[in-house]
């Protein structure tokens, strides 16, 4: 009885262990992404239109970014739009 309580107890003390880890691991990305924040360019990656800085503006404006080429670029709604209207005909094709 003791044997089966024994090992219920490792068995959650490993699932803890690997979620602990999994934590540390999704808030280390999540900072180094953060970082990259500073790299955020001023205006749209295609079309160089201004970024407004207003509440709507975060809240339409698309941020991309590619850890591994250290890269983040910014789309406005109108280049998004673009960029669907060309995926769907490539799509179509």
């Amino acid at each position: 009885m003791t044997d089966k309580k024994h090992q219920k107890k490792l068995k959650r003390a490993k699932k803890k262990k690997k979620e602990k880890a999994q934590a540390q691991e999704e808030q280390q990305r999540l900072k180094k992404q953060m970082n990259m924040f500073d790299n955020l360019p001023a205006s749209c990656s295609t079309c160089e239109k201004d970024f407004p800085k207003t509440r709507e503006a975060h809240m339409s404006w698309r941020v991309v970014v590619k850890e591994e080429k250290q890269k983040v670029w910014l789309f406005c709604p109108d280049c998004q739009e673009k960029a669907k209207e060309l995926a769907e005909k490539q799509n179509e094709a």
